[in-house]
């Protein structure tokens, strides 16, 4: 997790909305440094632009200066963060602004201004301004505006929106050839465009965000044109009276899905703006002066350098009234991806130590229920054959780390999913893993391979089921053919090892009792249950201890022994789950080995059980 000066913590859960839908929470994290615009080059992860323009090699570490204005000599306006911005549909063109327009396709070497002046060639002072304050900020000369957004289009790379911090919007339709204004009527001077988005589905369609708080003007300005600016509609409704607006947004994925930013919190519109409702959630009160819809999350920044994650925003783009009139609905996961996290970096930090939690990791499974079931219900994951791989109902008691079967502290171990049959929307994440054998920890269940898996969700009598995708790493390269053989392999020393597991639990058992009865018994007695517990050492492999409380772990001492299986086992099957790898060589020889070996062991304690120990009882008894 990231350190935080907060200490604040969210993550999804059932919070209700006012709607009776629920959503997931946000989490935060809280980077450091200085404000600016950061620009990762598409084309080039290794490469970012910032700051004033400067060009980072994450390789080398170094940074080159490439400033727009090195070739362009001349007194240049600037504001707080100037716009840098790649084109989503030409990953080669970065552009930057101050009063005019700037454009680089190889990298910040060469830069082509590519407009005039933008802004208004003399605004009107701001009647709200006093005479020092006038004195102090305009004291320069009249005008003082810079390009404060630019929007490329997403559907053509010769397109582009630019908005002024003095209140103009302007289009250009042959990449900066020519300029067009297309200002919304009567947006005056000193009305900051605090941020333009083109549609990712239309051409002509694009949405201006308007901040006029430095005019004593603190209500909501969203405009919205469908016409390539012709025209304009203000779309606010649903929107605090005093929530001035930072940014709009609209999803990548459904169209007429927006998202604004306000001075107050984060806001919601699933019909193009028309209505809006909080999306604030567990947020604080805070200024959100940026959003990014990255991949399935809402990504958020506010003003305090923070940013917040709405992980896996699924359920906002399926949203429907046919959703909010059902008794209950399944969302449709988004594809999982499958990540291990690293094991050497540590332990874990301490309980008290100050710190931020990553999400879960894991399928989100998004339900929502009407009303409270009144009969448990169930969710069932089945892989692409058919066959079950999970199965939880709402009626299963709490799980709580054996203490028996960990080897860290309990408040280590990871949160149990809980199924939840109350009224409203719920989520439920799917670690990937298959059930763990019975005595064994979750942490040793096998991972569910990388493919196509099914959701099923049964509220009383009825049933809903949707697909279910989990993806590979995007960083590991393997055939799907690895992965299968992985699977094959780890599912069958997981099984050997619940059946060694079982095995020793059962000779534990027998041990205890036999060391219980000896106490009660004559010398007769004490000479048979003494030649049980030593088949019961040999089978178990080890000196039983002193205490007899400590019945596990002891050294094995022989390799037909289950204290030798249960870790010979645990270390085959680390090496074979741990990664994203087909089994070596080393393995496969290591199965095949160690498989007769448990079947001659397991057979043995079987017949241990089942006659010779009803044999020596009899015995004893006789000889009594």
């Amino acid at each position: 997790g990231a350190q935080q000066d907060s200490g604040a913590l969210m993550l999804p859960s059932r919070t209700i909305s006012s709607d009776g839908i629920a959503m997931p929470q946000f989490h935060e994290i809280r980077p450091g440094g200085e404000n600016g615009m950061i620009a990762p080059d598409p084309r080039d992860p290794n490469r970012v632009y910032g700051g004033h323009v400067r060009r980072l090699d994450l390789r080398t570490q170094q940074t080159r200066a490439v400033d727009p204005t090195l070739a362009y000599p001349g007194i240049d306006r600037a504001t707080w963060t100037l716009p840098l911005v790649f084109s989503p549909k030409d990953p080669r063109r970065l552009y930057f602004a101050n009063q005019r327009l700037y454009e680089t396709r190889d990298g910040g070497g060469h830069w082509a201004r590519i407009s005039p002046d933008l802004t208004r060639a003399d605004p009107p002072i701001p009647p709200n301004l006093d005479p020092a304050t006038i004195a102090d900020n305009l004291g320069s000369g009249p005008r003082r505006g810079v390009i404060y957004s630019i929007a490329p289009s997403r559907t053509d790379a010769d397109e582009l929106w630019v908005g002024t911090d003095d209140g103009r919007v302007w289009r250009s339709r042959d990449d900066g050839k020519h300029w067009r204004n297309v200002t919304p009527p009567g947006l005056g001077a000193w009305s900051k465009i605090a941020a333009i988005d083109a549609s990712h589905f239309d051409a002509q369609t694009a949405y201006v965000a308007v901040d006029r708080h430095r005019l004593d003007d603190d209500r909501p300005y969203i405009y919205r044109t469908h016409d390539g600016g012709k025209s304009w509609k203000l779309i606010v409704a649903g929107i605090g009276a005093e929530d001035f607006v930072n940014v709009v947004r609209e999803d990548d994925h459904r169209p007429g899905l927006l998202y604004a930013g306000t001075e107050h919190g984060v806001y919601v519109s699933f019909d193009d703006g028309d209505h809006w409702q909080s999306l604030r959630l567990n947020l604080p009160v805070t200024s959100v002066r940026d959003i990014d819809v990255h991949g399935e999350d809402l990504v958020i920044a506010t003003h305090g350098r923070g940013f917040w994650i709405l992980d896996d925003a699924a359920p906002l783009r399926q949203l429907t009234p046919a959703v909010a009139a059902a008794n209950a609905w399944l969302f449709r996961p988004a594809p999982a991806i499958r990540l291990r996290m690293p094991d050497f970096i540590g332990t874990p930090m301490p309980a008290e130590e100050p710190k931020a939690k990553n999400p879960p990791d894991g399928a989100y499974i998004d339900y929502f229920l009407r009303h409270a079931a009144p009969t448990p219900i169930t969710l069932t994951i089945r892989d692409a054959h058919g066959a079950l791989v999970r199965r939880w109902s709402s009626a299963d008691a709490a799980a709580k780390p054996d203490l028996a079967t960990i080897d860290f502290a309990p408040e280590w171990a990871p949160a149990q999913a809980r199924l939840s049959a109350a009224a409203g929307a719920h989520r439920f994440v799917w670690n990937f893993r298959y059930p763990p054998p019975a005595g064994l920890g979750a942490q040793d269940a096998v991972w569910a391979p990388p493919g196509s898996y099914r959701a099923i969700l049964r509220v009383g009598g009825e049933r809903l089921s949707r697909p279910l995708r989990i993806l590979a790493d995007p960083r590991v390269h393997l055939d799907a053919a690895a992965f299968a053989a992985q699977f094959r392999l780890a599912t069958r020393i997981d099984r050997l090892r619940g059946e060694v597991a079982g095995a020793r639990r059962e000779l534990h058992g027998v041990r205890a009792a036999l060391l219980a009865a000896r106490s009660h018994h004559g010398e007769a007695g004490r000479a048979g249950l003494d030649a049980s517990l030593a088949k019961v050492a040999a089978l178990e492999g080890g000196v039983p201890p002193v205490n007899p409380a400590n019945d596990y772990g002891f050294p094995p001492t022989s390799i037909d022994s289950l204290e030798f299986l249960g870790s010979s086992l645990q270390a085959l099957f680390a090496a074979v789950d741990d990664a994203d790898a087909a089994p070596s060589a080393d393995e496969l020889t290591g199965w095949r080995r160690l498989e007769p070996i448990a079947v001659r062991v397991l057979s043995a304690e079987r017949s241990f059980v089942d006659h010779d120990l009803p044999a020596a009882n009899r015995a004893r008894r006789a000889a009594e």
